[in-house]
């Protein structure tokens, strides 16, 4: 890719400005945000997504420098970010939705087994009854095959 879409490789050394810079962001706070869903440890992730924004903020400051020749010009090149950060939230709150007896069918295991497995599958006893996490299923049955 060219310079202008904000990413040079020179070397083994990948750098990114701009538009790249962004969409690295971006894809570093969606990967953060399932992570949390999934009931995952989300350290590195942060710490990379804290980086990226550090950069982004003085990439946008030194625009702004740039541009402050004249009156209103203290905006950004490249706006506001709508972006933001999840690095100071907590873990996102899943309701768990899948009755145990389909969630057995679908492992093909009988309802004992699935019954033990309830708790790692993001399951919870709601009025007498268990059940278990969609995505944590899913990601579960992909996961062993």
């Amino acid at each position: 890719m060219a310079a202008e879409s904000g990413l040079l490789r020179v070397g083994g050394v990948v750098v990114l400005s701009g538009p790249a810079l962004r969409a690295t962001l971006q894809g570093q706070l969606i990967a953060i945000r399932q992570r949390r869903m999934s009931g995952l440890p989300t350290g590195e992730f942060e710490d990379l997504a804290a980086e990226l924004h550090a950069a982004m903020t003085a990439q946008a400051d030194m625009t702004a420098d740039d541009n402050s020749a004249g009156p209103g010009n203290g905006m950004a090149a490249n706006g506001h970010s709508d972006m933001r950060l999840l690095l100071a939230g907590h873990p996102v709150p899943v309701e768990p939705t899948v009755p145990l007896a389909e969630a057995a069918a679908r492992l093909g295991i009988s309802r004992r087994q699935a019954r033990r497995l309830a708790r790692r599958l993001g399951g919870d006893k709601i009025a007498g009854r268990w059940l278990v996490d969609e995505l944590a299923l899913r990601q579960h049955i992909e996961g062993k095959s």
